[in-house]
């Protein structure tokens, strides 16, 4: 008898982590390169979910990998998440996004911060995109920025863009400051920085020829800031950016995201899916239509350095000043 009671108890329990683990959600999460920002993205998908309901190590098992800037490497780890058979893949950034679109049409993928989700292929419409895609849009409102250069450095004739050109992102949005340089009376010079070594002398080479420096959203530039900032504060040429976190680092100022709100609303998508929507049932989402996804961002002491003044109208309108 005793025998057989023990014989139940060893069943009961293995059919209760059977059902434990059947109750467990997985998700996998990949970012092209582990940068402050994009980790607040992960920050936010962590904090979103949990907000849902979802505890890593208890209802949910959280995988995180970084490719560290290597495209080889974001499909080598895709490959290894799609063996996993994760609930849902989530991509930060367009190269993994890419990747996981590439490598499964079956297993649920949501995006985020990419900033051309129809360009890079990603889903083929905004609206229902269909298929096992969909995201959260991180696309830069490069107007609002260039009038916040423009009223930073009133004589801009000439803007330098240090940027990565093999990145989409990035060339996206440069492809919108050439569409609107022409009516807002400046001409550009281009500084390619092709890997992270690469980012010191590509601003370096814009000394003496531009009047302002602006860095659009690239993983590599951002990977290697302070190098940029340290070379725009010793030469007097005031450096602005595209996102948040790379003003706290010493840009000037920007418009932009808090990359930990793109997280939490990435969650709010990755939780639909988890309770059974189809991604290809989600709108692809854009961070600039979401009520106060942009604010103002000015770094006052790095202004200083690079030998320019903010007016106090423009300090007090800002959501945060560093």
């Amino acid at each position: 008898m005793q025998r057989l009671m023990l014989a139940a108890t060893v069943l009961i329990g293995a059919f209760t982590q059977v059902a434990a683990a059947e109750g467990v959600k997985k998700v996998s999460i990949i970012t092209m390169v582990d940068t402050p920002q994009l980790l607040e993205v992960r920050d936010g998908v962590l904090e979103g979910l949990k907000d849902h309901g979802y505890i890593d190590g208890q209802n949910l098992k959280i995988d995180f990998k970084s490719a560290q800037g290597n495209f080889g490497t974001a499909q080598q780890i895709v490959r290894q998440f799609i063996g996993d058979s994760p609930d849902v893949i989530v991509t930060i950034t367009t190269p993994p996004s890419q990747a996981a679109v590439a490598a499964t049409k079956e297993i649920p993928i949501v995006f985020s911060t990419v900033t051309d989700p129809l360009k890079a292929k990603l889903v083929t419409a905004i609206k229902h995109p269909g298929g096992n895609a969909t995201g959260i849009s991180d696309l830069v409102p490069t107007e609002k920025q260039l009038d916040v250069v423009k009223e930073i450095v009133p004589n801009l004739k000439t803007l330098g863009l240090v940027y990565d050109p093999s990145l989409p992102n990035a060339v996206s949005t440069v492809e919108s400051i050439k569409a609107v340089a022409p009516k807002m009376g400046f001409t550009m010079v281009e500084a390619p920085a092709m890997g992270l070594n690469n980012v010191p002398s590509a601003g370096q080479s814009l000394v003496g020829k531009v009047d302002a420096i602006f860095v659009p959203n690239d993983t590599t530039v951002y990977a290697a800031f302070e190098a940029l900032v340290k070379v725009c504060q010793e030469a007097k040429v005031p450096l602005f950016t595209a996102e948040r976190r790379s003003v706290q680092r010493g840009a000037i100022a920007t418009v932009g995201f808090d990359f930990k709100q793109i997280g939490v609303r990435t969650a709010d998508m990755v939780d639909k899916v988890l309770k059974g929507t189809k991604p290809g049932d989600i709108d692809v989402e854009f961070m600039d239509q979401v009520p106060n996804g942009l604010a103002l961002y000015i770094n006052k002491a790095s202004a200083e350095k690079m030998g320019v003044t903010i007016s106090p109208e423009l300090l007090k309108s800002a959501a945060q000043v560093f």
